[in-house]
């Protein structure tokens, strides 16, 4: 990945917008535009700026290593899965010892909490969005989709954030050609 592609990824990742990031990094919109578009190189003072600014090292900054937030990724995933784990164990001791009465339709019932919730979130995308995929499991929501421009996506984030609360854990733009859609690919957590 080119350091202009990997700077907008890892923006983008983070939730900030390009003034957002200017103002963290100490440096102008227009300039850290440039640098997105591959209009510009940047000095070291100021990929040292914009690495602390995205918390990330100067390496991965620079060389577009996604190895960080592969291992964050692969973390939150042992995690959902330890977690699932350990849910679907309590559910089968529980039913042998009788300490947890859950019943099997309870379970369904939950399951369908799942997909009412997908497509709940599925349901609230704006003109201009086009959801391809949505999946769920307990109170995570995974979307991918395409959309004209980041501004479109915000605006659909913010509406999902509205009718539901919760948060972003993770958030993918892929750059595209001008007047192209650009794919997308958000993973949701419900409260």
């Amino acid at each position: 990945m080119s350091f202009n592609e990997n700077l907008r990824t890892l923006r983008l990742t983070r939730g900030l917008t390009q003034p957002a990031l200017a103002e963290k990094a100490g440096i102008e919109q227009s300039y850290l535009s440039k640098l997105e578009n591959g209009r510009s190189r940047p000095s070291e003072d100021v990929l040292g700026r914009l690495a602390q600014a995205l918390e990330v090292k100067l390496e991965t900054l620079q060389n577009g290593d996604e190895t960080e937030e592969r291992t964050r990724r692969w973390q939150r995933s042992a995690v959902a899965a330890g977690a699932a784990l350990a849910l679907v164990l309590a559910f089968f001791v529980g039913r042998t010892t009788a300490i947890y009465p859950l019943s099997f339709g309870e379970v369904i019932k939950g399951a369908r909490a799942d997909q009412d919730l997908a497509l709940g979130v599925r349901d609230l995308a704006p003109k201009g969005i086009e959801v391809i995929n949505v999946s769920s499991g307990g109170n995570h929501v995974v979307m991918r989709g395409s959309t004209p421009d980041y501004p479109t996506l915000d605006a659909y984030m913010g509406g999902i954030k509205a009718k539901f609360g919760g948060s972003f854990s993770n958030i993918e733009l892929d750059p595209a050609e001008p007047g192209q859609p650009r794919r997308f690919s958000l993973v949701y957590d419900a409260p």
